[in-house]
């Protein structure tokens, strides 16, 4: 499990914004509040990222694609070409490059389905806090914010809103390091969205398990093992 802490993102510039859409959206922690292109299916973002990074999480974009190039001093260090549909279709990216010491930049293009205006909400960037996978059984479902409300006839009003993931996941690691990193992690964002890969080493779709989401209650941990602690938490997709 992967998370970005301390994030480490300066500042990014698209070739190609919405006047409605600026590229700065994707700099809060709203992914509904959103860059877009200025019409086309094709845009890349660049951003200017602090030394000592190397994770890139992109929420709610509708990219089909995408190529990220990670760039020092004007130099290519690596490139990655992302598939965004296959083996199943993401609104969400996450990638790890090898870490940079010093101030780098970082490009995505991002390609939509022709006739579409390429976007996205949230732009993550920073170092990787890594502790264990979590334990099997790791239980999803959906928290969804509609208003039901039943009438006097028995009928109900509805007003549909957003549905989100939510995952119940728990974890066991090293108590001297580990165990109080994440610890760090919490204490800093609090309820505040963090991004998280969930799971890097279940299957070759990291995409599958990276969420940008509150952790609303606190975690809970629980020393039973002579060096190692188990840590309990929910976290709910932010939208």
């Amino acid at each position: 499990m992967i998370l970005i802490y301390p994030e480490r993102l300066s500042s990014v510039t698209a070739d190609s914004e919405s006047g409605s859409f600026p590229a700065t959206n994707l700099e809060d922690d709203k992914p509904k509040k959103k860059w877009q292109s200025g019409g086309t299916n094709v845009a890349t973002l660049t951003a200017t990222v602090a030394g000592d990074s190397d994770q890139v999480a992109l929420i709610n974009t509708n990219a089909i694609s995408a190529v990220i190039t990670v760039k020092l001093a004007g130099i290519t260090q690596e490139t990655f070409n992302i598939d965004l549909t296959s083996p199943h279709s993401h609104t969400r990216l996450w990638q790890t490059y090898t870490v940079q010491a010093a101030v780098h930049t970082i490009e995505i293009q991002l390609t939509a389905a022709a006739g579409n205006a390429v976007y996205a909400g949230v732009l993550k960037i920073g170092k990787g806090v890594v502790v264990a996978d979590p334990k099997y059984g790791v239980k999803e479902s959906r928290r969804d914010f509609s208003i039901v409300k039943e009438l006097n006839n028995g009928a109900y009003y509805i007003r549909q809103r957003d549905s989100v993931r939510e995952f119940s996941l728990s974890f066991t690691d090293d108590r001297a390091t580990d165990f109080y990193n994440f610890t760090a992690v919490m204490d800093h964002y609090g309820p505040r969205p963090v991004a998280i890969l969930m799971a890097e080493n279940v299957d070759s779709d990291p995409h599958e398990w990276a969420i940008f989401g509150h952790v609303l209650n606190p975690f809970s941990g629980s020393h039973d093992h002579l060096s190692h602690s188990s840590i309990s938490f929910t976290i709910t997709e932010a939208v």
